[in-house]
């Protein structure tokens, strides 16, 4: 069993965004553009390759997990796209770039960071999930510092 699931945004708030053109829990307005450059969909964990159509809103990184919000910036595809599997490892096409790993206990309290590359990865996630107090991990960009995904984890030793 994986010490891990990656959390992708969920569905219905990438629908409201392409539906409605802001964000459903602020009501910024959403921005569409022709992608430049490759950046991760929030959604379904894939790079958005340049020429394709993407989406930039507001997403609060905590939303559902704590009260207190941090928004910030985020890039979904326009076009709907298959929502990233919680049973999935960490996404492969975002291994290639450089990424922190915020671990959090329950309450928002930072316990550690780790600026991790495809090849520490794995071992950084270990590490991690094996902290007895750590219930989630934000994974970040570490050029640009924005929210890429959550990971929840699965403490070996209460089953879950």
């Amino acid at each position: 069993m994986k010490p891990f699931n990656a959390v992708a945004i969920p569905t219905d708030v990438a629908e409201s965004v392409r539906r409605n053109g802001k964000d459903p829990r602020f009501g910024h307005p959403a921005y569409t553009n022709t992608a430049t450059e490759s950046a991760p969909c929030r959604h379904c964990l894939r790079l958005i390759r340049p020429g394709e159509k993407q989406i930039l809103f507001t997403y609060d990184a905590f939303e559902g997990t704590e009260k207190l919000p941090l928004p910030g910036p985020v890039y979904i595809h326009a076009e709907p796209c298959e929502r990233y599997s919680e049973e999935g490892a960490f996404p492969p096409e975002l291994r290639q770039s450089p990424r922190t790993l915020n671990a959090y206990a329950k309450g928002r309290r930072l316990l550690a960071a780790e600026y991790v590359d495809d090849a520490s990865i794995d071992s950084a996630l270990a590490y991690l999930g094996a902290q007895p107090d750590v219930a989630y991990i934000h994974v970040r960009s570490t050029a640009a510092g924005c929210f890429t995904f959550r990971m929840d984890v699965r403490h070996l030793s209460s089953g879950r």
